[in-house]
């Protein structure tokens, strides 16, 4: 199973700004998939220093993000892992929602268009949505 095949579901594609805000967002779209792109991970990644608020979202949502890869294969992130309906069921490894997040793991190369110039990590979001739409056009 994969990006392509799953046409039942939407493929939302999340910036940063939304797992900062609420570290728990990645599960308000159980029944649907969600999409996370390299560039996101790398933020999250930058803002986890310190002892701010976002600093604070960030560090979560990287927990939630290691423990639903805690015992995934390369095959299982590849397909997509299945997201729980909540964060509470993450700990109790409880029924799934049947969305499943999938991580950038191979370029999406796509142009983007000259009204979005320049190599900005909102552009690089928005090329990767750009090619995940023309991958699977029936996801939106």
């Amino acid at each position: 199973m994969g990006i392509k095949s799953r046409s039942d579901k939407k493929l939302f594609v999340l910036d940063t700004n939304v797992l900062m805000h609420d570290p728990t967002s990645i599960f308000r779209f159980a029944e649907h998939d969600i999409f996370l792109p390299m560039v996101v991970l790398e933020e999250l990644d930058r803002a986890k220093k310190g002892t701010s608020e976002v600093a604070r979202n960030s560090r979560q949502v990287s927990r939630f993000l290691d423990e639903l890869m805690q015992s995934a294969s390369k095959q299982d992130i590849d397909s997509g892992l299945p997201l729980p309906s909540s964060a509470k069921q993450l700990q109790e490894a409880g029924e799934n929602g049947n969305g499943h997040l999938f991580f950038q793991t191979q370029l999406q190369p796509k142009e983007l268009p000259q009204t979005l110039p320049g190599n900005t990590p909102d552009n690089n979001i928005l090329g990767t949505a750009l090619a995940l739409a023309e991958m699977a056009p029936q996801r939106h």
